[in-house]
């Protein structure tokens, strides 16, 4: 279901990608990738829609610290709350683990 959802994003069909990426979270709570493709909607859909996606995201972060994409969306919904310093931290993060991410992943 997340490939799905990613497939409505992609055509701009937001609110059919929510709905993908939530049956896919029904079937799998934790799986991040889920997690922060919904918290990036949430993102688009604006101001009143923040705090769910930062609560999107933080649990992201509980259940996999070094995830730099929700670290990444992390700031961008903090800079859009005003929170400046705590986005800043957060984009420093995502950077740091991007530099010791390998290039390809060793499996």
């Amino acid at each position: 279901m997340a490939m799905t959802g990613k497939l409505f994003e992609a055509q701009s069909l937001n609110k059919e990608a929510f709905i993908s990426y939530s049956i896919s979270l029904s079937i799998e709570p934790d799986y991040i990738p889920s997690i922060n493709s919904t918290a990036k909607l949430l993102i688009k859909l604006g101001m009143q829609s923040l705090p769910l996606a930062r609560s999107f995201l933080m649990n992201a972060l509980r259940l996999e610290p070094t995830n730099q994409d929700a670290w990444f969306n992390l700031g961008l919904v903090s800079k859009m709350e005003g929170s400046l310093q705590q986005a800043a931290d957060c984009f420093q993060a995502a950077y740091e683990l991007a530099l010791s991410t390998p290039v390809q992943k060793f499996e």
